[in-house]
């Protein structure tokens, strides 16, 4: 169990990083997600908050409390997961294995448990003596009275594999070292067979506010990491939390709500590596995933101000919002993981460092957004009451083009039509919503019941297509809750 633990926990540390989330304040909401993503000429309620502040000049929402939960990932990483839950509970894993070689599997939990004999059996002098050696062949760096543990989990991700290989090199030629020879280089080439890659994308939010009759007031926190990439011992990835405040005005000229918001946001982020996680097995002790964020965390605050449009005409409304106006520049500072960490618990920032010349040229402003939308809401009179549709359609991050453009690069079909979102809604008796839509590439389905002060959604999202076999599957698959509480 515990080394299934592990590679579990390894093959989610599978990531390829970026330096910051491109819109660290808009949660995955299942309201949104369900219908396609399509909401910014729907907006009213607790989502005008992310999607266009001109949904505060409509009628008055207040949420008491809504915890929201989020998670994508691609279809090797489910059926890692299926595959390894049903070796946990007796189940017959070649039946049911898509992703991984049964045989490689097995022979990679023998093999970690014969690297970690080795290294708790064998004379401490002889390990640092390797260890002095690998280190000074792979650029690792290296203190007397380290074990592996310790090296590993410093070296960045890039040195992991080459050290790894520098370390049985340096077994095999220590005399009597009694060195299994050829086990590191076979768990190195059991892991790319033996484990696939995956996408893994997980976030929560948990917030308050109240949205309409011309104000917005709301606080929000929230916390996301990315995980993706080809083999889990240089796999890192980056996670991030924010505290955002959001305070905003909504006015009605006749047909045309217009509204404003400021976002005073604390914004930290943090590379998340599986070399700790290693280590920690490698040298027999338990896994603790605080090591995962022990580099260091970049920190600051910034304010952001979106603008939004909304003009009615009969059952048609359009939408225009315009989030991070001119683009959100975000003031960083520095700390280790630990220090960040006990700050926050204790309701404040620590002192931290100033970032170095290069890591400043590294940092860019989170970029301003365009977003464009239709809605359909036909006119029913009382019979709205019972049955209740609406559609829409979005344009969303118009502005990514131009952004590619300036970049050098080419604007593909694929790009552009990941910016098209469409969906629609039936609400039934009042309390039921049913949703679908097409969201940026996934097919997206949902449902709402809100009964008294209790509102719970949810929705899941996919690309799914026809296999080679015929049979019908995805490729990447995502899904939103949330539970509120609402008046």
């Amino acid at each position: 169990m515990r080394r299934t633990y592990l590679l579990f926990l390894l093959s989610l540390c599978a990531v390829a990083a970026v330096a910051q989330p491109s819109d660290p304040f808009r949660p995955e909401h299942p309201i949104v997600m369900g219908r396609g993503g399509s909401f910014t000429a729907t907006a009213s309620g607790y989502n005008s908050f992310f999607y266009n502040p001109a949904g505060f000049a409509r009628g008055g929402e207040l949420t008491l409390a809504s915890a929201n939960l989020w998670a994508f990932m691609d279809r090797d990483l489910v059926d890692l997961a299926r595959d390894l839950i049903a070796s946990d509970v007796g189940m017959n894993r070649a039946a049911v294995s898509r992703s991984i070689d049964p045989a490689a599997y097995e022979s990679l939990q023998e093999d970690f448990a014969a690297l970690q004999e080795w290294i708790t059996t064998s004379d401490p002098a002889v390990i640092e003596s390797i260890l002095q050696t690998a280190a000074a062949d792979s650029g690792v760096t290296f203190q007397e009275g380290d074990d592996i543990a310790a090296v590993i989990a410093a070296a960045g991700t890039d040195d992991i594999v080459a050290f790894l290989l520098a370390f049985e090199a340096a077994a095999e030629a220590e005399p009597g070292s009694g060195y299994p020879s050829g086990l590191i280089s076979g768990i190195v080439a059991g892991i790319e067979a033996g484990l696939p890659r995956g996408y893994l994308r997980v976030g929560g939010q948990i917030g308050l506010g109240y949205a309409g009759n011309g104000i917005g007031l709301g606080l929000f926190a929230k916390a996301e990491a990315t995980v993706d990439g080809t083999t889990i011992l240089q796999a890192y990835g980056t996670a991030y939390n924010t505290i955002t405040f959001v305070g905003g005005l909504g006015l009605t000229f006749g047909n045309l709500d217009l509204g404003v918001s400021v976002r005073p946001t604390i914004l930290g982020h943090s590379r998340v590596r599986a070399a700790p996680i290693l280590s920690s097995y490698l040298a027999g002790a338990s896994v603790d995933l605080a090591t995962m964020f022990t580099n260091t965390v970049y920190y600051g605050s910034g304010l952001g101000v979106d603008v939004g449009a909304l003009w009615r005409l009969g059952p048609v409304q359009l939408g225009l919002a315009v989030r991070d106006l001119l683009g959100t520049q975000i003031t960083y500072r520095k700390a280790d993981f630990e220090t960040y960490y006990e700050s926050l618990l204790a309701g404040s920032l620590p002192v931290g460092s100033d970032l170095t010349s290069a890591e400043q040229r590294d940092i860019r402003p989170i970029p301003m957004k365009i977003n464009a939308g239709l809605q359909f809401h036909p006119e029913l009179g009382a019979r709205a009451n019972v049955l209740d549709p609406s559609f829409s359609v979005d344009l969303l991050d118009i502005t990514s083009v131009l952004r590619t453009w300036q970049a050098g690069e080419s604007i593909s079909a694929q790009q552009v039509l990941s910016m098209l979102n469409f969906g629609a809604e039936l609400r039934v008796l009042r309390f039921l919503s049913l949703r679908g839509g097409y969201y940026g590439g996934y097919l997206a389905g949902g449902l709402g019941v809100k009964v008294f002060l209790i509102d719970v959604n949810a929705a899941v999202a996919g690309d799914f297509g026809r296999e080679a076999d015929g049979q019908w599957g995805f490729s990447n698959l995502g899904g939103s809750v949330e539970l509120a509480v609402r008046l």
